[in-house]
């Protein structure tokens, strides 16, 4: 797992099994870009002035596949896009994946189809939209309230999956672990210098066919990664700096742009947050957008 930090100079990979800082040189097409997400390999990018989502692949030679036509004008919707996920590995089948995103003041849902090279905006889901992931040949998004919708992006029709939640916390996150569904919630309070931080998780195993949840306390043997990165998890491993019953947790706050310092590990098992070394590295004290989880077995190409 890689903690990828743009700066006005240059990007960077800090890997957290080496703990080293890695220079990316073959990234200038991601100049003028915003990152909106990580998935499947690959960063999701929107270009500020064309308002253009491009998908670059860093370990590729920096390949790039542009979505036209404009996300903007097929969406009508303000050039805003929270988050973005892929339903696969572009590389696999350039004319047979999806691009599912967060978009708009309202945070709707809106898809891109390869095939048909068209962006369309998801109406029957409706608002509020905090996390999106893709299982199994479904998108699944989550709202504010915990509602959980499946989303078939064969045919795009839309169906709630769990309805029956409370409101816990600022945000809310969706996370599939061999086939269970978690829903986690963020909790942010005040903060004097920086406006808000995070200071609490709560995490929820989902049971669909009942529509119940539970409480889970600890998870020692994973540790999961938020954040504008497709929300997922990974085996704890000392060996790969992976610490189980972790949160490793980003800044993405909806209404903030360009800030990174609200990011940390949240250790369950004593309830607090704990400073990531990569955050308090000396070439990363200075970053003008967010960082972003990025995952790839290959290491050898930064």
């Amino acid at each position: 797992m890689l903690w990828l930090s743009s700066t006005s100079r240059n990007k960077s990979f800090f890997h957290m099994s080496t703990m080293k800082l890695h220079h990316l040189n073959n990234l200038r097409a991601a100049q003028g870009k915003n990152i909106c997400g990580s998935s499947a390999g690959w960063l999701i990018m929107v270009d500020k002035t064309s308002q253009i989502i491009s998908l670059i692949k860093p370990c590729n030679a920096a390949k790039i596949i542009q979505l036209e036509p404009s996300f903007c004008t097929k969406t009508e919707q303000p050039f805003l896009v929270h988050k973005a996920i892929l339903s696969s590995d572009p590389e696999l089948d350039p004319f047979n994946f999806s691009v599912l995103a967060i978009s708009g003041d309202k945070r709707q849902l809106a898809y891109y189809d390869a095939r048909s090279q068209t962006w369309t905006l998801v109406h029957a889901a409706g608002p509020s939209y905090d996390d999106i992931i893709s299982h199994q040949g479904k998108f699944y998004a989550v709202d504010e309230y915990g509602k959980i919708c499946q989303i078939d992006h064969s045919n795009w029709s839309v169906q709630v999956v769990f309805d029956r939640w409370f409101f816990g916390g600022n945000k809310v996150y969706l996370v599939c672990i061999d086939g269970q569904f978690l829903v986690i919630f963020r909790y942010l309070k005040e903060n004097p210098y920086f406006g808000y931080e995070t200071y609490n998780f709560q995490v929820f195993m989902l049971n669909l066919e009942e529509q119940k949840y539970s409480s889970i306390g600890k998870f020692p043997e994973f540790a999961i990664f938020l954040g504008q990165n497709h929300s997922t998890w990974l085996p704890a491993d000392d060996t790969k700096g992976v610490i189980g019953d972790s949160i490793y947790f980003t800044d993405d706050h909806h209404s903030n742009g360009l800030d990174c310092h609200d990011a940390g590990l949240y250790d369950m098992e004593y309830s607090r947050v704990v400073p990531l070394q990569c955050c308090n590295h000396h070439h990363l004290r200075h970053v003008c957008s967010r960082p972003i989880w990025f995952m790839s077995d290959n290491i050898d190409c930064y």
